[in-house]
């Protein structure tokens, strides 16, 4: 392993091992299930559960840091983890040396071509240097079709799938099956695609939650440690905002500026170099498989490749079939700003899917009826997992519609 990357490994490693020294607690889980909200893990389990990841051949980074300090943690799989994993670590100190100086390093343009030259230079087999040439040409020029630009030519290791999952601190059901869809994936060929997974984007809201599960409080918890909502503070038309979307604003966020909330702008800088074809981001509990646009009453150029793929994993997803269609419609025709799946779409041509897993079954309990967590998360993670991770495999790794 070149030096780099091992250095940006063992930078993921350590943040790994120190926030596993403050969060190690007793089991959540136990607790969960004596309740009938189900075996789901708290955040020290999940943790270990990432360490395990790594232990089996993993690469990690560390991309940036949450409000309150917690590490932002991305898991690398494939042929191009290494170039990824070192690109990465690059980021995350771009991030901290931009915070020292007292700016922003993603404002303006840098939000989505930021290209580090400060670094030590790239020769021409160095991927993560051709990736962020690649990328800073493609903004300079102006946006894709994103059509186009999957049918570019793009080299192997170029190939990139994104997944995303934790944005919103309830929905805990999106984290275990982000984690199932690794462990699957970390024993499979695949080929010169990259994995980049980032399980929890939101980890003080995260944390939050199972404090107050832990504390026996019914709280409903959308936002990260300053309320805002991270699903709407992607700078994809995070200004377009109607009358309805402004009130919604005020219960959900959007924050102050576009990636104005440092876990957005660590994901927004950390994917700034890669060229992506494929996203995916796990959400809970809608039963339906989502895609662009959110942000707009208008169909996205792809729609009928985004449609097929979107069936392909709905009809797949459970003996019942989830829906598919697109976010606009799912939001019965109201326009949603700021949404990953249209950040991913619109800033580097994926095909972006967002799958609200499960249906969010309360039962009759009461305890289930009065508990936000359990609105969100459904009681067995067998019946919800297993097959979602099958639907979703050929979608990850790079299959035709």
């Amino acid at each position: 392993m070149p030096k780099s990357d091992q250095a940006s490994e063992e930078q993921g490693r350590a943040a790994l091992r120190a926030a596993l020294f403050v969060h190690r607690r007793a089991p959540l889980s136990r607790l969960l299930a004596r309740r009938g909200l189900g075996p789901y893990r708290g955040y020290g389990e999940l943790l270990e559960a990432i360490e395990r990841l790594a232990d089996r051949g993993a690469q990690l980074s560390l991309i940036g840091r949450s409000i309150r300090g917690e590490p932002l943690l991305a898991v690398h799989l494939g042929a191009a983890s290494s170039a990824a994993a070192r690109g990465e670590g690059r980021a995350a100190e771009r991030l901290a040396l931009g915070a020292q100086g007292g700016r922003s390093v993603m404002n303006g343009a840098s939000l989505h071509g930021a290209h580090d030259d400060s670094g030590p230079p790239g020769g021409a087999d160095d991927p993560a240097a051709s990736d962020a040439a690649v990328a800073s040409s493609a903004e300079r020029a102006g946006p894709l079709d994103p059509r186009l630009s999957r049918a570019a030519g793009l080299r192997e290791r170029e190939r990139t799938t994104v997944i995303l999952s934790g944005i919103h601190p309830l929905e805990w059901i999106g984290i275990e099956a982000h984690l199932a869809l690794l462990e699957r994936l970390a024993t499979q060929d695949l080929g010169g695609r990259s994995i980049l997974a980032v399980p929890i984007v939101n980890p003080d809201g995260l944390l939050r939650v199972e404090m107050n599960l832990r504390a026996g409080r019914h709280r409903y918890v959308r936002g990260n440690a300053r309320g805002v909502d991270l699903n709407r503070n992607f700078d994809a038309g995070w200004y377009e905002r109607g009358l309805i979307q402004r009130l919604i604003g005020l219960v959900f966020s959007p924050g102050s500026r576009p990636a104005s909330e440092p876990e957005v702008e660590a994901i927004a800088h950390a994917l700034s170099p890669r060229r992506i074809d494929r996203a995916l981001s796990l959400h809970s509990a809608g039963g339906a498989v989502l895609y662009p646009p959110a942000h707009s009453l208008w169909p996205v150029a792809d729609a009928a490749e985004h449609r097929a793929f979107a069936l392909r994993v709905a009809r797949a997803a459970d003996r019942r079939p989830y829906r598919a269609m697109s976010y606009v419609r799912f939001a019965w025709g109201i326009r949603k700003a700021g949404l990953e799946i249209d950040w991913l779409h619109d800033r580097h041509g994926a095909l972006s899917l967002l799958v609200e897993c499960s249906r969010g079954k309360l039962g009759l309990r009461p305890s289930r009826l009065v508990e936000p967590f359990a609105w969100h998360n459904p009681r067995r993670l067998d019946d919800a997992t297993p097959p979602l991770v099958d639907a979703l495999l050929p979608f990850v790794k790079g299959a035709r519609a």
